[in-house]
């Protein structure tokens, strides 16, 4: 994408959240940001986010009963077209989680949600602040600069991808290390929530600009 050009970045709303901070985050990262409702193609942005908090049941229910997964399958097939999801729109890209009872994804990525184990030494719910652990990739040098920053998480799943180079990067909770950065072709997605990491998290949405 040039440089000289605004992103355009469209924002699947899955009425499960409030879209206010991603939407604000985006605007302070340099991007043109609209909100994309049900009704609304998708095929005119360089970017598609897909954010989310809730039950990954739900959220897929949502994109099935508005056909939104299949607009979603429409524009990857586009020339420079980029999908980011986040959080629970992270985990959605998979092949299916055992939440509540199993339920298929989007199948964007091969692996598979689960639930952090809960026990004695073990918290189920990783929330806060962590850093993430970069691995061998493509684009390794692209986010070096963020090998020392933290960023916020939330969260009781996560995901396995089943093609180990799709994982960009690793986090650690209760000594669980879990992917919290994937990437595959024109599909990438983050764990953590950029729009809460604040300064850190701005950088982040501007530096996604370098592999878009």
């Amino acid at each position: 994408m040039s440089s000289k050009r605004t992103c355009r970045i469209g924002i699947i709303d899955l009425e499960i959240n409030n879209l206010f901070s991603i939407f604000n985050a985006c605007v302070k990262a340099g991007y043109k940001v609209s909100i994309i409702n049900p009704k609304k193609k998708i095929l005119s942005y360089d970017l598609i986010l897909l954010p989310g908090v809730g039950s990954f049941k739900s959220g897929m229910n949502f994109l099935k009963k508005n056909y939104i997964d299949e607009k979603i399958f429409e524009y990857l097939n586009k020339k420079n077209s980029f999908l980011y999801g986040i959080c629970l729109g992270m985990q959605l890209l998979f092949n299916n989680s055992n939440e509540f009872s199993m339920t298929n994804g989007l199948k964007l990525i091969d692996g598979k949600v689960r639930k952090f184990q809960n026990n004695k030494l073990n918290n189920s719910i990783n929330i806060g602040w962590n850093k993430l652990e970069f691995n061998k990739n493509e684009v390794n040098e692209i986010f070096s600069n963020f090998k020392k920053s933290h960023f916020y998480f939330i969260h009781s799943f996560y995901v396995n991808p089943q093609n180990l180079s799709e994982n960009i990067a690793d986090s650690v909770h209760e000594n669980f290390k879990f992917c919290s950065i994937i990437k595959k072709n024109n599909i990438f997605g983050t764990q953590f929530h950029p729009e809460k990491s604040g300064e850190h998290g701005i950088k982040f949405l501007k530096t996604i600009k370098k592999i878009i």
